[in-house]
């Protein structure tokens, strides 16, 4: 199907704001946008929707888990985060994954229809994961602290991954305490010589410090709840440290959380070129705490933006997200910077760019509505506190 969408407003982080735009849609594709009338003239369609306020590229979740969308973050009352940790696996062990998917895919659908085009997707059921639609990553998470049993987990996880084409499914690393040093290294070459993105939760609570540096606290609770003889050589060092030394931190890793790091910390994300996911909502949950937003971006690092899973935010609607996080920043960076967080930011960094993150010729048409009727200096500042934006739905 050929149509125009006419917007009152059509924004994105790239090319700012341009009003009265037409953008012709041909069997999903962006092929032209420009002035209304000049879509018009060039097109052989008279066929035109119209939109009395803003479009914009559809948002880029970074970082949640589409397969804990049976759960719910009311669920686990819980005291600490390895509390949550330890009931959230009880509870997922008793379920099985054809009761999940369901939800799973009623998740998802209900988080397009609110605005987000494509999930970076972390989970550790393969066949479920995969069956949730393309435009997604999935990062297929390994967990094995023990080095004995690296080679084995990371043999049966590989195969598993190079039965997909392209990059739409990568191998991530869970997190330093849960995934032994030559597992990460192993999962850490093959992402590489793929050229795919490598994500590892990384400094989400002041447990996982105490852990890496000592071995001792509440993360060894969770180990000797989970796991018999496990094995860890203490590091001295701060997480972020830590994985740096085994080689984690490149231009192709995403940090997810990064909540209780240092300026030392900080300095060798934004040296080594990793981004950071924030997931505001999630780490409120979980930690009471909030990534250090301002010093990331006085060093410069690219700050993207996740969800997290239902099972720790109450939603994984992008919109809310993004609303949230520039709510608590908003003194930091400009609404257009935390729009781009959400869209070309995060389209640039996964190497997604020429199908998502702004509305240009030859792209996707992941395109989202959202209602306004204010003034083309305020179009920014409406993005980044829109819950009620809704995808362009285009038979």
């Amino acid at each position: 199907m050929r149509v125009i969408l006419r917007g009152r407003f059509v924004a994105d982080s790239l090319h700012g704001i341009n009003d009265d735009t037409g953008i012709l849609v041909d069997e999903g594709t962006i092929a032209d946008v420009g002035r209304f009338d000049d879509v018009v003239r060039r097109s052989d369609t008279k066929i035109v929707r119209e939109y009395d306020g803003i479009l914009c590229p559809a948002l880029i979740n970074a970082h949640t888990h589409l397969e804990l969308s049976a759960l719910r973050n009311d669920q686990f009352h819980h005291t600490d985060f390895v509390d949550w940790v330890i009931k959230l696996v009880d509870t997922r062990t008793s379920m099985l994954a054809v009761d999940q998917r369901p939800d799973c895919i009623r998740s998802k659908r209900e988080a397009e229809e609110k605005g987000t085009g494509y999930f970076v997707n972390v989970g550790n059921d393969f066949d479920l994961n995969r069956s949730l639609g393309d435009n997604q990553l999935f990062e297929f998470e390994q967990i094995g602290i023990n080095d004995s049993a690296a080679m084995k987990i990371f043999e049966r996880s590989s195969e598993l991954a190079l039965r997909e084409n392209g990059n739409s499914v990568a191998l991530a690393v869970h997190a330093p305490y849960s995934v032994s040093p030559r597992l990460m290294k192993e999962i850490k070459s093959f992402n590489n010589s793929r050229g795919a993105i490598t994500s590892i939760h990384l400094a989400e609570t002041a447990d996982e410090t105490e852990f890496v540096m000592s071995g001792t606290g509440r993360i060894a609770d969770l180990l000797n709840y989970r796991v018999t003889d496990w094995e860890f050589k203490p590091s001295g060092v701060s997480p972020v440290k830590y994985v740096d030394s085994l080689g984690m931190l490149d231009d192709k890793t995403l940090c997810v959380h990064c909540v209780f790091v240092d300026e030392e910390d900080i300095a060798i994300i934004n040296e080594r070129g990793s981004a950071v996911a924030v997931c505001l909502r999630s780490n409120m949950e979980l930690s009471g705490n909030t990534p250090p937003v301002a010093q990331f971006l006085k060093d410069g690092v690219n700050v993207l933006i996740g969800t997290d899973s239902r099972a720790s935010s109450p939603d994984i609607d992008m919109f809310a997200e993004l609303a949230a996080f520039y709510s608590r920043f908003h003194d930091l960076l400009a609404p257009a910077a935390a729009f781009a967080s959400a869209t070309s930011d995060a389209a640039q960094f996964l190497g997604i760019g020429s199908d998502y993150g702004s509305i240009e010729k030859g792209k996707r048409a992941s395109i989202v509505y959202v209602p306004f009727d204010g003034k083309n200096e305020d179009v920014f500042e409406r993005l980044v506190t829109a819950p009620d934006a809704r995808k362009v739905v285009l038979d």
